[in-house]
């Protein structure tokens, strides 16, 4: 049989852009295999050795194999008169059978990247450099963690019951419920995904940093490793929950974003980077430091790729086709002007040559190089490395419907009009300066006006008209934003006065003195951050509910006790109630020796005899009676993940 190789260089050489010299242009031959080029297929098909090897008949079509067309592309390892691509080769090979040294994958690699940090929010004022409750899982350990929970205390909240100071019951929960739920952000997310996997248009989060010293109320103060396994396993729940054209925005500092944003092309994908958004944050920089930084970070990836092709080849994700401009600014319709008076109103111009590379010795788009007479007279042809935007023909449309501009005298280049009427807002770029963004400076104020200083007093919340930005861009009227690190509750409360959706998790007690607070006084219509700019007036309501408490009851129990008394009582109840890790034998444990503990390890030895698969109580056990779940929590609870009552 004829060398594979030498047959497929054969039928290349009739169409130059995929030869040169002789020789095979294997990037140009692979894009065009992956691409499914009309006139690279033409070719293969037109022997029948190479169509023998990669083109299989289905139902009486010809499928074109161009994964195993691209290895064959790839190898430098032929032998001659067959096919033998890796045959000859020996080396360490991907979960996908490629061999590593041809790989252009890069991870992160960390320990217990593949487990589970359960990752409780604690109080950081212990001044510990490690979580003090988090547990970290390994997959074996993993049994009942991730089934859905479920959820108590239902509340229902809107204008009439904000009134009265008294919530409603919830019998049903709709589609279009607001959501404000208590309890660990993991837990609450896999159980969220039962009903709204592919719901959520927009996610926001604002993460702990990783700092150790910014005033955040939760464990700040994660060892590197351990944040990036508490971190992933998050990011890896919460892109399951994201629609097609679905993005999430994620807040942080320079402590961590590089490595996260690295996390986060494993996890998505590279190809669904979207941008790195700098934000500033404060007007001066910080003088404490050389180089006082004045921005955070907020890394932006989509779930799906899409079809429509960047300039440099690439192709844009489903969300940045449909995502929304930002709305003019008053100075910038301002620019508009209509000194010809133009019958088509208010316009600007813009630049009408586009950039313009040589291949192979000829200059690219070549039919977008031509004369251009100006109505004085004048000619003009394309700058070196430039071309006009369009073709000729589609020059001549624009020639004759009067959309160039050769300047007052009609002796300049061709610039193209742009006109008032036709704008639907202005592309957004990846510097956030605080006129348009806020600070947080701002949002301390827009907080401490909204539920006093004290509430505020521990928050560093992020600014209304930053939100504003994000979901403007992000989603439109009816879509679902989740914050699952709701804080002060800044998403939920701009989400609900731009009309959108939205689900909020928070772990933390001050759950109803901040986020649950704030919200309520938003349904009253408070003028707060951007209530004048959107013209919210009040109304709405939301549902509050809580992950019912197993052995994250002792849990908390263990982390408020203020000495070992309490603690004896608790290790008491935890062997006659408490669910325990199987290798854990509390009725072992030497009394004496256990109170001669010092406190804080005497708490370490109870936490991890606690089953971390039972932190919540599961959704089959919603009929168990040694839960004692109410019925109204029962009746929500069934309704809420959509059971027969």
């Amino acid at each position: 049989m004829q060398n594979l190789l030498d047959d497929l260089t054969a039928l290349l050489q009739a169409e130059q852009a995929f030869i040169s010299d002789g020789a095979i242009l294997k990037n140009a031959v692979i894009e065009a295999a992956l691409n499914m080029d009309a006139r690279l297929l033409e070719l293969l098909m037109q022997s029948d050795t190479i169509k023998a090897h990669f083109f299989a008949e289905v139902a009486g079509a010809l499928v074109f194999d161009k994964v195993k067309f691209q290895d064959f592309v790839s190898n430098k390892a032929f032998l001659p008169d067959s096919y033998t691509a890796f045959k000859n080769r020996i080396g360490l090979t991907d979960g996908r059978g490629d061999y590593l040294s041809q790989s252009r994958d890069v991870v992160l690699a960390w320990p217990y990247k593949d487990c589970v940090l359960e990752g409780g929010m604690t109080k950081e004022d212990r001044g510990r450099n490690e979580v003090f409750w988090n547990t970290t899982l390994a997959p074996d350990d993993i049994t009942r963690l991730f089934e859905p929970k479920v959820l108590t205390g239902w509340e229902r909240w809107d204008a009439e019951a904000v009134a009265a100071g008294k919530a409603k019951p919830v019998d049903a929960v709709s589609e279009d419920d607001n959501l404000l739920i208590k309890g660990n952000n993991l837990l609450a997310l896999h159980s969220l995904k039962a009903r709204y996997a592919g719901k959520v248009k927009l996610i926001y989060i604002d993460p702990p940093y990783n700092t150790g010293n910014d005033g955040f109320r939760y464990n700040d103060r994660f060892n590197h490793s351990a944040w990036l396994t508490f971190f992933k396993g998050r990011l890896e729940i919460a892109k399951s929950l994201l629609t097609r054209d679905g993005a999430i925005f994620v807040t942080l500092d320079d402590t961590e974003v590089h490595y996260a944003k690295v996390m986060m092309d494993e996890v998505f994908g590279r190809e669904k980077f979207v941008a790195h958004i700098a934000w500033q944050k404060r007007t001066s920089p910080d003088d404490r430091v050389i180089l006082g930084n004045s921005h955070d970070n907020i890394l932006v990836f989509a779930r799906e790729q899409g079809t429509t092709k960047r300039s440099n080849g690439t192709f844009k994700t489903i969300f940045e086709e449909s995502a929304n401009r930002l709305p003019m600014t008053d100075k910038q319709r301002a620019e508009y002007k209509n000194p010809d008076n133009d019958p088509k109103g208010p316009w600007v111009h813009r630049d009408f040559t586009a950039q313009n590379q040589k291949k192979n010795g000829k200059w690219g788009r070549e039919n977008q190089m031509y004369w251009i007479t100006a109505p004085s007279g004048d000619r003009f042809y394309p700058p070196e490395g430039y071309c006009w935007k369009v073709t000729e023909e589609e020059y001549r449309i624009l020639e004759k419907e009067k959309r160039l501009w050769f300047g007052k005298d009609g002796s300049n280049q061709p610039r193209r009009k742009k006109y008032l009427k036709d704008e639907n807002g202005i592309q957004s770029s990846t510097w956030w300066a605080h006129q348009d963004a806020g600070t947080n400076e701002q949002a301390k104020k827009e907080l401490n006006a909204i539920v006093g200083s004290d509430e505020a007093s521990d928050f560093t919340p992020k600014p209304e008209r930053l939100l504003q930005r994000i979901v403007h861009i992000a989603t439109n009227p009816g879509d679902i934003v989740l914050d699952f690190y709701s804080g002060s509750g800044t998403t939920a409360a701009v989400a609900h006065k731009m009309g959108r959706r939205w689900i909020a998790v928070e772990q933390m007690d001050y759950i109803l003195e901040l986020p649950a607070s704030r919200l309520k006084k938003v349904i009253e219509g408070e003028q707060g951050g951007i209530s004048k700019a959107v013209e919210w007036q009040g109304g709405g309501s939301f549902v509050y509910a809580e992950l019912a408490a197993s052995n994250s009851a002792f849990a908390d129990r263990i982390e408020a006790a203020p000495d070992m008394a309490a603690l004896q009582t608790i290790h008491a109840d935890m062997q006659a109630t408490g669910y325990l890790r199987y290798d854990v034998d509390l009725s072992a444990f030497d009394i004496k020796d256990f109170a001669a503990l010092p406190l804080e390890d005497a708490k370490r030895v109870l936490m991890d005899c606690l089953d971390a698969n039972h932190l919540y109580v599961n959704l089959g056990s919603l009929g168990d009676v040694d839960f004692d779940i109410a019925e109204d929590d029962r009746r929500a609870t069934r309704s809420f993940y959509e059971l027969d009552q």
